[in-house]
């Protein structure tokens, strides 16, 4: 199953997240994920935070506040991106293991499809839950092209991608700041199949 937020989605996505991080909530537990995406973020969000002063500076007075409007507005933008990719980790459940990307999109795959992880080093053009070109049985879901865990499913997972169509996917690319973690969460909970 996929999930693609809508716009308003979107933005009760980036809203919520920067509100819970500044009112210092708790995040979901789960592997984390992106953390390259979030540290570029938040290195460019700190250097526009000083390059705003510095520009308004050389501003004439009356453009001041209508600059600063607009340079809060693309800080809290940058902000609110890296609290929504920390704030919404992978899950892992004992039915359910629930890929997440925050803004792009979620995979939804049954926990006792997926058999085994392995580390992979793989770049898949583009983001979000998407097709991986040259693999007809192989997702990608990840904010960034560089992936680095593949999960292998047994059955297959019919999953809807949207515009791209469904795949039946029998390994699905992710990229995880943690790969034992997530392996780890993977073997705590376990399948079903495993349980019995």
């Amino acid at each position: 199953m996929t999930f693609r937020p809508s716009r308003s989605g979107i933005v009760r996505i980036w809203a919520g997240s920067l509100t819970a991080a500044v009112l210092r909530r708790p995040s979901a537990p789960g592997p984390r994920h992106s953390a390259g995406t979030r540290q570029v973020v938040l290195v460019l969000a700190v250097t526009e935070i000083v390059v705003a002063f510095l520009f308004s500076s050389v501003l004439p007075p009356a453009v001041r506040p209508l600059h600063a409007a607009l340079e809060l507005l693309l800080v809290l933008g940058g902000l609110g991106l890296v609290a929504a990719l920390v704030r919404h980790p992978h899950e892992v459940g004992e039915e359910h293991v629930v890929l997440r990307t925050a803004f792009l999109g979620d995979l939804t795959l049954p926990r006792s499809a997926v058999r085994s992880t392995s580390p992979v080093i793989r770049t898949v053009p583009g983001r979000g839950p998407r097709p991986v070109p040259g693999e007809p049985a192989a997702v990608a879901c990840s904010v960034e092209s560089a992936l680095n865990v593949a999960l292998h499913l047994d059955p297959p997972v019919l999953l809807d991608l949207g515009p791209a169509g469904p795949v039946e996917a029998e390994t699905v690319y992710v990229s995880v700041d943690s790969p034992p973690a997530l392996a780890e969460a993977l073997r705590r909970v376990g399948s079903p199949r495993e349980r019995s």
